[in-house]
């Protein structure tokens, strides 16, 4: 192989290297943004209310005054 074949070759090898970091820059940007979107999108729904209801507190206990309203004689 002559000397210009071998700096022929070799330029464009470093040509097609130069365009390949080229398109792997920008698919690693491409997908940097996607990641920052979706971490994005997931920290506002862990702020949202949940989905589920909220759990039903105990009920109150009612207190009869029945009783004690006959004795006082407000009920008749």
């Amino acid at each position: 192989m002559k000397k210009q074949e071998m700096i022929d070759t070799l330029t464009k090898q470093g040509q097609d290297i130069k365009k390949e970091l080229v398109e792997m820059q920008q698919t690693f940007a491409t997908k940097k943004e996607m990641l920052c979107r979706i971490e994005g999108a997931l920290e506002a729904l862990s702020a949202l209310e949940s989905d589920e209801p909220p759990a039903p507190s105990e009920p109150e206990e009612v207190i009869d005054h029945t009783a004690a309203a006959a004795a006082l004689g407000i009920l008749k």
